[in-house]
């Protein structure tokens, strides 16, 4: 069984200071644990918290934030790199 095995995606808790863990955001975000991996160490995707040494989580407000400035107007626009946050 995949993460994908869901018929549908739960919606983002309503507090943006929620915390919810890599390994349980493809509950609520049609992306991979593994690419969210993947672009951490690209700098790329939503910001993330680094909590003890394994245990990464994100704010339900930061992914808030990069799935708006993920919204393309036109085709052009997907070829553009992801934002990079700084």
């Amino acid at each position: 069984m995949s993460e994908f095995d869901s018929p549908t995606l739960l919606p983002l808790p309503e507090d943006d200071d929620t915390l919810i863990r890599r390994s349980d955001l493809p509950r609520y975000l049609p992306v991979a644990s593994q690419t969210l991996a993947r672009w951490a160490t690209e700098g790329q995707g939503p910001r993330f918290l680094k909590l003890g040494r394994r245990l990464v989580a994100y704010k339900v407000g930061d992914l808030r934030e990069w799935l708006e400035s993920q919204t393309k107007s036109n085709t052009i626009e997907t070829c553009l790199p992801l934002k990079k946050w700084e």
